[in-house]
């Protein structure tokens, strides 16, 4: 079986010979370049180098020769931005932590030491990102919409629309990974709203706008679902037909609670989001939503599949609510998890290489059977974590998730 029929063979409720697994897959399945380089070095691989294709959360680019190395079955067709206007088309080195490592950054990265020691990009002479000295990830700084009051300023700040350089980049690449292996490719869109929000205005001015000037917030969610049935029309038409997934997102849950109440979701980002995800389907049938969302989701999940979504992730089992025995008995006919493999709060980075394995076995034994289950992280793999844990890790993913699906004799 190959490793595109394994991951459809999920898609569909269905066992495969073996449980599919993701690394880098997305930018919520993927690993921290430290971490990644330190593992390029525990493999003893000749090209040492690592590509950091995503800045804001210092994501690798994981390449061939690891993907087989942990048995991934779905590779990532990514978009060209790498974070704050810069592309991954091209690529500089730069000493990203001064730990010997060589590491190679989209092109134009270009950040600007500060007295403190940090790291700030600065665009159009505003700081919009910074990286404290001896940290490990940027953290955005500017909010475009930030007071704003009238639909101009909205109007004047979100424009759909795909250069033809991205549009090249993604031909380009899309024809890459179809020679190179026989994954699933899954195609990166976005498409949120709720994380738009805070984006845009900020965390704490978008969750009082929505209390305090709900007009002026349905009026940008609507130009967002402009914008993005726009792009969608132009990225479902020239690729679509070569993807078997598409991955939309929104981080709804925190680790106590949903970010919003089930009213809120219900009256302002259902709607967007089955409007989504009926686009999608009427452009393509065949292809799957995916729908990244953090935290504690529970609430939401029926709405999810009541508006189209297929595959949810990272399916954070430590959240409130989320425990993966309830999920899979509640909703496992209905949505694929693609996640919760490990907990990557306690256990992965804490727990010794035997209780990885443990929990890995404990999380296939419950979300295996009957398929609609592919194995990955709970979210990124930190930058501490050691090769040895991450390889026990998806070894036992293989290995494991091999057996029968009853748990007996695995």
């Amino acid at each position: 079986m190959t490793s595109r029929e394994r991951i459809l063979e999920a898609m569909n409720h269905r066992e495969a010979d073996r449980v599919p697994i993701d690394l880098g897959g997305m930018r919520s399945t993927g690993i921290h370049a430290i971490a990644y380089r330190k593992l390029k070095d525990h493999l003893a691989l000749t090209d040492r180098s690592v590509r950091i294709y995503d800045v804001f959360q210092q994501l690798a680019l994981v390449e061939e020769s690891v993907r087989e190395r942990v048995h991934s079955d779905v590779v990532e067709l990514k978009r060209l931005d790498g974070g704050f206007e810069t592309r991954i088309d091209e690529w500089i080195e730069y000493d990203m932590f001064g730990d010997g490592g060589r590491y190679l950054l989209p092109a134009g990265f270009d950040p600007v030491r500060m007295p403190d020691g940090s790291r700030a990009i600065i665009r159009d002479g505003r700081i919009v990102a910074t990286m404290p000295d001896g940290g490990f990830f940027f953290d955005s700084k500017y909010f475009p919409l930030a007071g704003a009051e009238d639909r101009e300023t909205i109007d004047n700040e979100i424009k759909a629309g795909f250069s033809e350089r991205e549009v090249a980049f993604l031909k380009d690449q899309l024809s890459e990974l179809r020679g190179a292996n026989d994954c699933a490719i899954m195609g990166t869109f976005g498409g949120n709203f709720l994380e738009a929000g805070h984006s845009y205005f900020g965390y704490q001015e978008f969750m009082e706008k929505m209390i305090t000037d709900r007009t002026l917030v349905e009026y940008f969610l609507d130009k967002l679902l402009e914008k993005y049935l726009a792009e969608l029309d132009v990225y479902l038409s020239e690729f679509g037909g070569d993807i078997d997934l598409i991955q939309i997102g929104d981080d709804y849950g925190t680790q106590e609670n949903t970010q919003i109440s089930p009213r809120i979701f219900r009256t302002l980002f259902k709607p967007r989001l089955k409007a989504l995800c009926d686009f999608i389907h009427s452009k393509r049938p065949g292809l799957f939503i995916f729908l990244h969302s953090c935290g504690s989701v529970y609430p939401f999940i029926g709405d999810f599949i009541d508006a189209g979504v297929q595959v949810l992730n990272p399916v954070q089992t430590n959240a409130k609510n989320m425990d993966p025995m309830r999920l899979k008995q509640e909703f496992g006919k209905d949505i694929v998890f693609w996640g919760g493999g490990c907990d990557t709060q306690h256990v992965l980075p804490f727990g010794t290489v035997e209780a990885v394995e443990e929990d890995v076995k404990r999380r296939i034994d419950v979300l295996a059977p009957g398929g609609g289950f592919v194995f990955a992280s709970i979210h990124n793999i930190q930058m501490e974590i050691p090769p040895e844990k991450i390889l026990r890790l998806y070894e036992t993913a293989f290995e494991y998730g091999r057996g029968e699906h009853s748990g007996e004799g695995r």
